[in-house]
């Protein structure tokens, strides 16, 4: 049996050791640290009430993601200066889950495993795969991975009891999906990673890292931020403050190595947070991991 220990017990442990104080709780984000990156967000955006069910972000440029929610076929150009939003129409309503960008276009994400692609100048409906998978399977989380020029969906509900998560591989060469899935990782890595044998982890982001190359899998039901190798297997987690996180279900980097979280609104607005990354912060813990 793994040891139960919740983010509210390390935070308070932390408090009584005397390595935080009571009004610093708020601003902690991860836990333990995220190599390179800080542990409070250098800028939160409140998005406007279009974006109240953010589901997903992509990046588009220097100054602005691009976002859809889980209800409407609409595209959100979102500068992340400002909060300002272009929205451009590309289907109708639907359970729209994530986007992410490819050298195609931009690939939205249904539940339902099914896959649009959009013009990424102008958000018009380029191709839809319909893709079918086995009842009881729903999808929020899709990934580009770039070296091998392939789209890898991660299934929230894998199954009616299946206690792992599947990653799918849909190639962008022949647009075809791969019969058996890729990648499989069953809930234990994560429990013995977190040393919480109760964690359920259901995908709801996932981007590879544009510099290390790793597959970073977020989880909203658990709170949980995964670091995995090229191969989609946990190498370490990460906690999430759930007063900063309430629901997590947009990742997403720059070029640079910049990460936006996103989360949806539940009772109040929608959030972005932005994490500028330092490589030689990143360096730095390796290191201290090696030794």
């Amino acid at each position: 049996m793994f040891l139960r220990f919740t983010w509210n017990s390390f935070l308070w442990l932390l408090v009584v050791t005397g390595f935080l104080s009571c009004n610093q709780l708020s601003g902690v984000c991860f836990v333990p640290a995220l190599p390179g990156y800080p542990n409070q967000p250098s800028h939160t955006l409140f998005l406007k009430k279009p974006l109240r069910e953010i589901s997903g972000i992509s990046f588009h440029n220097n100054n602005q993601l691009v976002a859809i929610n889980d209800e409407q076929g609409k595209l959100f150009v979102l500068t992340t200066a400002s909060g300002k939003i272009n929205t451009l129409s590309f289907g109708e309503k639907g359970d729209y889950e994530d986007i992410v960008r490819t050298p195609e276009g931009y690939y939205v994400l249904r539940s339902d495993g099914s896959l649009f692609l959009l013009d990424g100048r102008n958000g018009k409906l380029l191709a839809d795969y319909p893709l079918s998978f086995s009842k009881y399977t729903e999808f929020e989380s899709i990934a580009y991975d770039q070296e091998q020029n392939r789209l890898l969906l991660f299934c929230k509900n894998c199954g009616q009891t299946e206690p792992v998560v599947f990653g799918w591989a849909f190639n962008l060469n022949t647009h075809l999906l791969e019969e058996q899935p890729v990648i499989q990782i069953v809930w234990d890595v994560f429990r013995r990673l977190a040393k919480d044998d109760t964690i359920e982890f259901q995908p709801s982001a996932a981007a590879f890292h544009p510099i290390t190359g790793k597959l970073y899998m977020l989880s909203s039901t658990a709170k949980l931020l995964a670091v995995c190798n090229r191969e989609g297997q946990p190498e370490s987690v990460v906690g999430l403050n759930p007063d900063l996180f309430q629901q997590p279900e947009g990742l997403c980097f720059a070029p640079n190595g910049d990460l936006f979280i996103s989360n949806e609104g539940r009772q109040s607005k929608a959030t972005l947070l932005f994490f500028p990354f330092d490589p030689k912060h990143f360096e730095d813990n390796i290191q201290i991991e090696v030794k």
